[in-house]
């Protein structure tokens, strides 16, 4: 179907007619980076004309001085006249990009498209690639390297997160969520970060995988394309420690093993050493000193920590541009160091060396690097439970900790506790020390400090997964934790007061025995925004309709403020470590194999009952979790989800008792007439289209009850849906392509000719079929539960598989139940979001529904250029006979026919469709063989890759399921069956080449189309 543009939309048509006059010669587009990467948070510049409106573009120039390609000497040098800053992308992307999508000479001058002409029908059009990282990592991105708007740039496929609080889950940087977002809001926290107050800081250069900001996506139960592409990341192997290339000039900035013997400082150090940190702990201060670390008092880490803190605070609270170097000298810094926490290494330099600095950082990243000596934050499963250590009394039930030290080696059964503060201090040293080297080199403030490139350089190859995610865990203690120190002799009357006057009136319990032992530690941490902290919890709760939740709310407010009004309170609340109770006899309890399980339909932890509290239940706030989440002690990563429900839980009166003690966190739960699922179970992902369900943070809540067998509703209880994990089983993830996203995805495809031609628009009321008349409407949810008669298997979480039914009502036949197995843990990308340009379809090539049901394209724009010509004396007419009914903008971005081939699989035949479908003679079969992108990739300059057959191209199959909520239910559900992965892409939020681009981008054969099917009019 041929295009026009609007009113007052330009057509490139002078640039066309420039370069047909004076070369006689035809060039279409040539795709290219330029700039710095601009956040798509952010703000375009407001000096700059945005795209996508009804301004036309510049013409095109070609430039007699611009440098050709020996290689390439036909290649077309012309550049826009006007600078349009583009994202940074790597040379080598710039490059084949730019080559991919450029074409030479045309001999077809008649149907050729102009660079001019395609940049704007592409206006709006996503591009979707992979950005090498300084480390062996690709990072996935999405940009619209032809537009400036505002508009366009700030397009998102996610959602913006609810409350401030829950920014804790990225290191991404994103625009601030403001508070009043959170829909309930109790009281602002004293303690507030002045805005704009933050100067210059170490950048750790680490993010969580997969990308949190993109797992909130726009549809429900779906995740974006940058938390997809990463996904297969968390199965591959751990990469090896990094080498360290020891040059001759840097040699004493590499730590050396002691050699006075056995029990002398750096006896035990080794750069490639791997210890057993419990092992470590429990031997005491004299294994500590074998790796270098002095055995300093609690009174001593607690001054040092407020020290650090109170910078901290003057950056953040007053304002300050202060740093560490601020309050001491390097030379201070290295004796205190080397004298209080360090020992000195062999190799020590003196504090007066011009290279203390650098020995300092380099000392202590080595230190910190040494494995297994510290708590690993690089490992997902450290994350949740940091704060098991500082808030949990041993012996713990559950987890990788520490539980029986012998009484020869210490008294003090909070050793591990001590271990861990040891290495927030250590580790706050580097990061103090970092964030005044970058405030350094930024500003240039002294010439003192060697603070030179080359040093950082050589600092950076020290490091490591773990000394960086150390620097993580540190940065958010600092962020969100006070610390004071107050002795035993002090506490203790506080604390104990309350449970002895309980004690007058009750019998003596182990438990209440076991309270009065001395459990608070002279280091205590505060929250710094606990009344922020809870508002999070209270939203998540809102929105998840948690039953019982206005009651919740006054309950964990009165005990908050009664926290804060009395010291006692807040000392009982958040200083003194809680005792988790061990399990009954018929529970097996959860060992340390369960916390390092890698499994997707698992993750195991135990909750703290309330009922086995010793202390006031007035001031209960449920066990170790909940307090990592009041405190804000929350690591970026998928950790806030499981760290929010397992709050919520301990903090319910009941819910604890009622489902047990032992939670699933990536499965689901039923309790009080509703059901609660994971975003890592694929049931609660396919249960999320329902218009009955919400989600926030992870987790769905829907009024869905499943059934057993014989159709009866469950029971409250924990559950786990077993499933096949296919992206685990995946051996070339789509992330590890590099180039090859980029060119499959490219709006001007890779093969054949850049000509009117070579272009169709797919449009969602072109296709024909029974698909709107077919009825849908789901049924139940079963799930066939593992029977065992083993006491200890009965109280985990049941195991089941899961079958949703259905009621099919095709058009033409009779109604018909449809069963569907969820085999496979598959998932749903939500679709990113386009905006076409203005104009309008002048009138279609062929009537709809004129061509074979099984057509690969719609509407071609064979007639593109000629209608423009016949129409361009007249740019405030419209044809009549192209009158458009309601379009402003086009109904969506081209095709190019050549590389996109597609079809539609009828929603009615999904039953007893496998995948890929059947090839039939009048349907091209699908694409399996992926296309390696070639060693010398820019002959492609010259030489656009030649047109494939159909039986090796990759092919995309629409879905059409607009209509009605169970339509899309029963089209991810036979996803989950078959095992393949879909974009899920609404009218008018994203047209169908932008869908099927997206696919290809992903490797994803599937794309199913939802929202109203009445709707006709374009995105606006």
């Amino acid at each position: 179907m041929p295009l026009m543009h609007g009113k007052k939309s330009g057509s490139g048509k002078a640039s066309r007619e420039a370069q047909s006059g004076s070369t006689g010669r035809k060039y279409s587009i040539s795709g290219f980076f330029v700039g710095q990467h601009r956040s798509r948070e952010g703000n375009s510049p407001k000096d700059k004309n945005p795209s996508n409106k009804k301004e036309g573009y510049p013409p095109t120039s070609e430039s007699p001085t611009s440098p050709s390609r020996p290689d390439n000497p036909r290649r077309v040098s012309g550049r826009p006249s006007i600078y349009i800053p583009k994202p940074a992308v790597p040379a080598e992307v710039q490059e084949a990009y730019e080559s991919a999508t450029h074409l030479e000479e045309v001999s077809d001058t008649s149907n050729s498209l102009s660079e001019n002409e395609l940049k704007y029908i592409f206006s709006g059009a996503p591009h979707f690639l992979l950005e090498k990282g300084k480390r062996p990592q690709w990072y996935p991105h999405v940009i619209f390297p032809w537009d400036e708007s505002t508009r366009i740039q700030n397009l998102t496929d996610r959602k913006p997160l609810q409350h401030p609080s829950f920014t804790l889950s990225t290191l991404h940087a994103h625009i601030p969520v403001s508070p009043e977002n959170g829909g309930i809001q109790i009281y602002p926290d004293t303690l507030t970060a002045k805005p704009g107050s933050r100067p210059p800081s170490f950048d750790v250069g680490v993010f969580e995988i997969p990308n949190m900001l993109s797992s909130t996506a726009k549809e429900d139960g779906c995740i974006g394309f940058r938390n997809f592409m990463e996904l297969p990341i968390l199965y591959e192997p751990k990469p090896m420690q990094r080498s360290v290339r020891q040059r001759q000039f840097d040699k004493h900035l590499h730590l050396i093993t002691g050699s006075n013997g056995k029990n002398e400082p750096y006896s035990d150090y080794r750069p490639n050493a791997n210890l057993d940190r419990l092992k470590l702990i429990a031997e005491g201060p004299a294994a500590w000193k074998r790796i270098g670390v002095r055995d300093c008092s609690m009174e001593t880490i607690t001054e040092r920590l407020q020290t650090l803190s109170d910078v901290q605070d003057q950056i953040t609270l007053q304002g300050q541009s202060v740093t560490l170097l601020d309050k001491q000298t390097v030379s201070d810094l290295h004796r205190h160091l080397f004298s209080t926490f360090l020992y000195p290494p062999p190799n020590n330099v003196d504090a007066e060396h011009p290279d203390s600095f650098r020995f300092q950082i380099s000392t202590l990243i080595q230190v910190l690097g040494i494995k297994g000596a510290w708590v690993d934050f690089s490992l997902a499963e450290w994350r949740t439970r940091a704060g098991q250590i500082l808030w949990e009394f041993p012996p713990h039930q559950d987890g990788d900790c520490l539980n029986n030290v012998p009484k020869s080696k210490s008294s003090n059964i909070t050793l591990e506790r001590k271990w861990l503060l040891i290495q927030i201090l250590l580790s706050a040293e580097i990061l103090f020390r970092a964030d005044a080297a970058a405030k350094i080199r930024i500003f240039n403030q002294s010439t003192d400090i060697p603070v030179t490139a080359s040093g950082i350089y050589i600092i950076n190859g020290l490091r490591s997964d773990i000394s960086d995610w150390g620097l993580i865990f540190c940065r958010r203690v600092f962020e969100n934790l006070t610390f004071h120190y107050l002795p035993q002799a002090d506490l203790e009357p506080a604390t104990n007061r309350l449970v002895k006057e309980k004690a007058k009136n009750i019998q003596p319990t182990p438990s209440a025995a076991k309270s009065k032992e001395k459990q608070i530690t002279d280091c205590i941490q505060l929250p710094r925004h606990p009344w922020q902290q809870l508002e999070a919890l209270l939203v998540f709760a809102e929105i998840l309709r948690w039953p019982g939740f206005e009651k919740m709310k006054h309950i964990m407010t009165e005990k908050l403020e009664a926290a804060f009004t009395d010291r006692s309170n807040l000392l009982s609340m958040f200083a003194s470590p809680i005792r988790t109770e061990p399990l009954p006899n018929n529970i097996k309890p959860l060992g340390k194999c369960d916390m390092y399980r890698r499994s997707h339909t698992s993750n195991l932890i135990q909750l703290h009952d309330c009922s086995t509290f010793a202390g006031d239940s007035d001031l209960y706030l449920g066990g170790w979790i909940s307090r990592t989440w009041l405190t804000g002690l929350v690591m970026p990563g998928e950790s806030i989800c499981d760290i929010l429900i397992s709050t919520l839980l301990e903090n319910d009166p009941e819910a604890v008792k009622r489902l047990g003690p032992i939670a699933n966190l990536y499965g689901a739960f039923i309790y009080k007439g509703r059901s609660w699922w994971s975003k890592a179970c694929v049931v609660g992902r396919i249960l999320a289209s329902l218009s009955e369900s919400s989600i926030c943070m992870g987790w769905i809540s829907t009024p869905v009850i499943p059934l057993d067998e014989t159709g009866a509703p469950l029971g409250d209880g924990w559950l786990e849906i077993e499933t096949i994990n296919n992206i685990k089983n995946n051996v070339n993830p789509r992330i590890n392509q590099g180039l090859e996203v980029l060119l499959d995805s490219s709006p001007l495809g890779v093969e054949g000719d850049l000509t009117a031609t070579a272009f169709s628009l797919p449009l969602d009321e072109a296709h024909p079929g029974t698909d709107l008349d077919t009825h849908i409407s789901y049924e139940s949810s079963i799930l066939s539960i593992q029977r065992s008669h083993n006491p200890s298997v009965l109280a985990r979480p049941r195991k089941a598989t899961a079958h949703l039914t259905f009621t099919l009502a095709p058009s033409s036949s009779a109604p018909s139940k449809i069963t569907f197995h969820i085999k496979y843990n598959v998932s749903f990308i939500s679709s990113f979001p386009c905006l076409p340009p203005f104009g309008y379809i002048a009138h279609p090539n062929t009537p709809f529904g004129s061509k074979p049901r099984r057509s690969r394209h719609y509407h071609r724009l064979n007639s593109f250029k000629n209608e423009k010509r016949r129409s361009s004396h007249k740019k405030n007419d419209i044809p009549k006979k192209g009158k458009p009914r309601c379009y402003s903008r086009l109904p969506g971005h081209p095709l190019h026919t050549d590389s996109f081939p597609y079809s539609y699989i009828p929603i009615h035949t999904l039953p007893s469709t496998p995948f890929p479908p059947t090839p039939t003679p009048n349907s091209p079969p699908p694409e399996h063989h992926s296309f390696h992108f070639p060693a010398h990739y820019l002959s492609l300059a010259t030489d656009r890759r030649p047109k494939r057959e159909q039986s090796r191209q990759k092919h995309t199959y629409i879905i059409d399921a607009r209509g009605s909520n169970d339509k899309e239910l029963f089209a991810r559900s036979w996803c989950a069956m078959v095992g393949v992965n879909a974009v899920v892409g609404r009218v008018k939020r994203t047209c169908m080449a932008c869908c099927i681009r997206e696919a290809r981008a992903a490797d994803v054969p599937i794309v199913i189309r939802v929202g109203r099917a009445a709707e006709k009019c374009p995105m606006r």
